[in-house]
Order: C-alpha cells, then structure tokens, then sequence
C-alpha cells in the first residue's frame, strides 16, 4: 500500500466521522482534515509518476 492510498483511507474515515459529528464545527474540522489527506495524497502521486 503506497502512503496516498493510506492517506485516501483516512480522508474517506474523517467524512464518515463528520457525518456522526454533533456540532457543526466538529463537521466541518473532519471535512477539511478529509480534504488535506485527499489534497496530499494527490501530490504525492503527482511526485511518484513524475519521476
């Protein structure tokens, strides 16, 4: 398993946690945690094919 893969895993475990979240503060923390795993992830695999 590559590290984008792990991190895709854990944005996809952060939006299910924002979707059991009481506040709308803690949704929205999960939801922009989700969104830097899926950000990161992303340039890590632009890195990997790049060379």
């Amino acid at each position: 398993m590559h590290y984008s893969d792990y991190l895709r895993e854990e944005a996809a475990r952060y939006r299910k946690l924002a979707e059991y979240a009481r506040e709308d503060r803690e949704r929205q923390e999960y939801l922009e945690l989700a969104e830097v795993c899926d950000e990161v992830a992303g340039k890590i695999d632009d890195l990997r094919a790049s060379g």
